[in-house]
Formats: structure tokens, C-alpha cells, sequence
């Protein structure tokens, strides 16, 4: 701006002319390195937003070259929508139900072997027995990985196998006596959970989520069908949450495989949603999904294998180890988040506008209220946070030098005016 004034013999003083232009660039610079973080705190980030950084992405340079205004923010966007999404938000409530409904089967009615993974299988053939076969592809697992976990539901006496009498090659699974015990007392703790889930949101954020949830079982073709379940008691009740929450990380699952990341598999969801972009530890990994480390560290090494993850020194503990993305897996994460796109849109499309805004808001207010999966992003936020302070420290110090004492608190007025605005 004092270059142009000079070069063009401008009536209006040089510092005025920087003033405007540190006003314009100091607006421009808040709307887009911080902008609904102060303005709109619970509003998500626009979709598509990752796609490219916006020409107002601006950098302020000084004499020696360095880059002192905001870098290009595209990882960033790319993270902030991985992060803050309404399949996150759903696939992390269905877990925290899971795990409070699991612990209070353990240790309030003393059934052992109880596991995450037997939830959406004892869902099923609590409505009716199903062939190993059938259950496999509505698990969408493998027929040898559903078939190990029926042993498991075997085992602890919850579910039973008996010749299929329309095809004697084939098992069906069916519930015990055990197992249908299991499935009301289990009915009895999901109604105490939606009640803390109700009173932690209120019953309009809590309603959002049960009625589109119901209208979404009307047309998904999820393997319990709707009609099974009085509609009354489907609109309030999360009851179908886990097998949504299995169906959205299927449909997620694929949408990655078009875009050419193969051999990716259900398990794989119970790691990489959870790394984090510093990585994670497989205690880390192990607590929030409630399962064993040796399970972790099994499904981490299949995804090292595989070449989406590696392993790293973790910088806050030396003799500690994470799993990190690598350039593959961050290729991975860019494209998660282009099918989060379709999701929505598709999700949209089902649910109608305003019933599709009722489920984001509440979901992601049941979500942050229960603080879930808040060490995965932590270390990043803080760090995001502290970066930002910096940056704008050294910004201030850099605008009171070229302005002045007197400009540059007009210039703080109006950015506090702006910003209230």
C-alpha cells in the first residue's frame, strides 16, 4: 500500500493507505484461519471445504522471506472435516452405548464373554436365526471371520448352531435361552442410557436424532427392518444406532475401495478412525474402542502391512511407539473425507434438509458432551491453538510497528467492531 501510494503521488498519507490495507488483510486473514471458531463455534466446517485452499489464503512476507501470515491450510481443512463429521459423531455414540451397556451386563448381571463385536450379531438373529452365509455379508465381514465370531457367541453360551433345513450344507445361528436373557436385560440398560443421553441435550436435540434415525431405517436396507419394531418405539429410541453405525462404516469402507485403497476390511475401522495426525498408541487405541491391546495391535500390523500405517518414536515418550499414518494412509484420510461428502449427500437426499440439520446439530452435541474420542485430536488442537496465538502475536507486534501507537488501536477497534458484527 506505501509503495503504491508513493509510486502514484496519492493525496492520502501513507499510513492511512496501510491501515485500510492491513484492515482489509487482517478480516481477511481472521474469516479464514480462524473464522467460525470465534464467530459460529458449533458450526461445522463447510463441506468441501478440504478441496483447496481459498484464494483469500493470503501470506504476509517480510524483508528476509519467511512466511508470517497463515501457511496453506488444506492439511488442516482436510483434518478439521475428518474430525468433526456426523458418522464420527453417530459410529461414536453407537460405541459409547455398546460400552456402557457391555459394562453394566458384566458387572451388574455377571454375563462373561460378552464382547463389542457380539452387539450387531445378537441384533440380528434376535429377530429371527440366520445362515452363517446371510449373517457374514449383512456384517460384512468374511464367512471365516463370522464364523469365528459365532464361536465366540458360542462359547459363552449366547448363541447356538443347527443344520439349516433348507440346505443341510448350511448352519443357521440362533439365540439360546442365555442369549435371549441377554437380549432384555440389555433393552432394560439402553432405555437407562437414552434417558442420560436425553438429559445431557434436551429433549429436542435428543428427538432430532431418534426420528431421523427412524426415517433413515425406513430406507436403508439395513437387515433388521423397520417393520419388525413398533415405529413408536423406534422414534424414541436409538435402539438401531449400532447397525446404522455399522452400515455408515460400510459404506464408507467401499467408497474408499472405488477410489482405489484395496484390501481394507471392517476391523480396520476399530484403528484408523483414531489416528490421529501425530499418531496413537495402541493403549490409546485399545481404551476408547474397550477391546484388548492384543486385538489393536493385531489390526494395526495387518494396516502396516498393507502400507497405510508405520511405526514411529512417540515425541512425547521416548520409549513409547505410534502408529502413524503414512503417505499412503494420509492419501487414505484425503479421500475418507471426499466419501464423508457423499454420505451426506446421500444422508440429505434421504432425510430432507431440515431433518438431515436436526441429526448433525444433535449428534454433534451428543457427541461433544460425552467428550468421546477427545485425546485422538488433542495434541493437534493445542497445537493449532498455539500456533494461531503466535501467529497472531507476532502480527500485532509487526502492525504496531508500521502504525503506530494511535493507528494501530483504531485498527483493534475496528476489528472488535467487526468481529461483533
Amino acid at each position: 500500500g506505501a509503495t503504491l501510494a508513493r509510486s502514484k503521488g496519492a493525496r492520502y498519507p501513507t499510513r492511512h493507505i496501510l491501515l485500510n490495507s492491513a484492515v482489509i488483510y487482517c478480516q481477511t486473514w481472521l474469516n479464514t484461519f480462524l473464522g467460525d471458531r470465534i464467530l459460529h463455534p458449533m458450526r461445522s466446517t463447510p463441506r468441501n471445504a478440504h478441496a483447496s485452499a481459498p484464494s483469500s489464503d493470503v501470506r504476509l512476507v517480510r524483508s528476509n522471506g519467511r512466511a508470517t501470515g497463515p501457511r496453506n491450510k488444506t492439511t488442516e481443512r482436510t483434518w478439521e472435516r475428518y474430525r468433526d463429521n456426523t458418522a464420527r459423531h453417530l459410529i461414536g455414540i453407537a460405541r459409547d452405548q455398546d460400552h456402557r451397556a457391555q459394562q453394566y451386563l458384566t458387572e451388574d448381571r455377571g454375563y462373561e464373554g460378552l464382547r463389542p463385536s457380539l452387539g450387531p450379531l445378537i441384533s440380528l438373529v434376535a429377530t429371527e436365526p440366520r445362515p452363517l452365509g446371510v449373517l457374514a455379508a449383512e456384517l460384512s465381514i468374511s464367512a471365516q471371520a463370522c464364523s469365528q465370531l459365532v464361536d465366540v457367541g458360542d462359547r459363552a453360551g449366547f448363541t447356538s448352531r443347527r443344520a439349516d433345513p433348507s440346505d443341510r450344507r448350511s448352519r443357521v445361528v440362533s439365540l439360546t435361552p442365555r442369549g435371549r436373557k441377554l437380549v432384555r436385560d440389555a433393552a432394560h440398560i439402553l432405555t437407562v442410557i437414552e434417558a442420560d443421553y436425553r438429559a445431557r441435550v434436551g429433549d429436542t436435540f435428543f428427538d432430532s436424532i431418534c426420528t431421523a434415525l427412524q426415517q433413515l431405517a425406513e430406507f436403508i436396507p439395513l437387515p433388521v427392518r423397520s417393520a419388525k419394531v413398533p415405529s413408536a418405539k423406534l422414534a424414541s429410541s436409538l435402539g438401531l444406532l449400532p447397525l446404522l453405525s455399522v452400515h455408515v462404516q460400510r459404506e464408507l469402507m467401499l467408497a474408499t475401495e472405488r477410489r482405489g485403497h484395496l484390501g481394507l476390511k471392517m476391523s480396520h475401522a476399530q484403528v484408523l478412525p483414531l489416528i490421529g495426525p501425530d499418531g496413537a498408541q495402541v493403549t490409546t487405541l485399545a481404551r476408547i474402542q474397550g477391546v484388548s491391546r492384543q486385538a489393536i495391535s493385531s489390526t494395526a500390523r495387518d494396516l502396516e502391512t498393507l502400507g497405510f500405517l508405520a511405526r514411529a518414536s512417540d515425541a512425547r515418550d521416548g520409549r513409547a511407539v505410534v502408529f502413524k499414518l503414512t503417505s499412503k494412509g494420509e492419501s487414505l484420510i484425503a479421500d475418507s473425507v471426499r466419501s464423508l461428502d457423499e454420505l451426506d449427500d446421500q444422508l440429505e437426499r434421504t432425510l430432507g434438509a431440515r431433518r438431515w440439520r436436526g441429526l448433525q446439530t444433535g449428534a454433534r452435541t451428543l457427541y461433544a458432551s460425552l467428550d468421546l474420542e477427545r485425546e485422538v485430536f488433542a495434541r493437534t488442537a493445542r497445537a493449532d491453538q498455539a500456533r494461531g496465538a503466535d501467529q497472531l502475536t507476532r502480527l500485532a507486534q509487526e502492525l504496531r510497528r508500521e502504525l503506530g501507537a494511535v493507528d494501530a488501536s483504531r485498527l483493534a477497534n475496528i476489528l472488535a467492531n467487526s468481529a461483533s458484527q
